[in-house]
């Protein structure tokens, strides 16, 4: 499995919502409950027909069964927003969630999209919803899941709903490495147009790229 720092993962997180309070904006707490037992997942994945990807098995397992981690630039209720540098002008939040309780209502709902909206598998746009595993509700009809066909499984791919330029892109190669990126950059998101500025083709949310570094330095010089 993938190199996880559960200790470095959440001091990263910390360290931009207190620069981001520190420009105006602001955050909730962090929500870290309990490691899950193993006969929860059981329950659960015999629901699911199938037994979880094991990087995201093993954090729900061994970290945090439930997770939600949120900030945002808008200032007040009149949602005045604080002005980033031109680049990440679309950046406006940060959130990341997961949650064992989530994953049967996520999942009835990445169906119901498949059932009603893109039923054929033939399709190439339709076909990037079946056989996933939703696991991050965007908001907007869009979701992070966990890929399940044999070719790439367990990869983290992009769902999206109405024709969305990511749809389909491959952001991680399993969730412990979007943990281990995606928090280098603030977890902005997850609407596609907040993280792409940090993606990078082959290797999908870029901790490393130039402008994940300059979003660091700009951030952390609020600290």
């Amino acid at each position: 499995m993938t190199e996880f720092n559960w200790d470095n993962f959440i001091e990263e997180l910390k360290k931009f919502q207190k620069g981001i309070e520190n420009i105006g904006g602001h955050s909730r707490e962090t929500i870290i409950e309990a490691p899950a037992k193993e006969e929860e997942i059981l329950e659960v994945e015999k629901k699911l027909g199938y037994t979880l990807p094991k990087d995201f098995r093993d954090v729900l397992l061994n970290y945090s069964s439930h997770f939600e981690y949120f900030w945002s630039t808008y200032r007040d209720e009149e949602e005045e927003q604080i002005e980033f540098p031109e680049k990440f002008c679309s950046i406006f939040a940060g959130d990341l969630h997961w949650g064992l309780k989530f994953l049967l209502d996520f999942e009835e709902s990445r169906q119901g999209w498949v059932d009603v909206c893109y039923p054929d598998y033939n399709n190439e746009y339709d076909k990037v919803w079946h056989n996933k595993l939703a696991f991050y509700e965007v908001g907007n009809g869009d979701y992070f899941a966990i890929e399940l066909e044999k070719e790439n499984y367990g990869k983290i791919v992009y769902l999206s709903h109405d024709g969305g330029d990511a749809h389909g892109h491959y952001i991680a190669d399993n969730f412990k490495d979007l943990l281990n990126n995606w928090s280098k950059v603030g977890a902005v998101g997850g609407d596609d147009w907040q993280w792409e500025v940090f993606y990078t083709e082959g290797k999908g949310i870029d901790s490393e790229c130039e402008n994940a570094k300059e979003w660091r330095e700009y951030i952390f010089s609020k600290i």
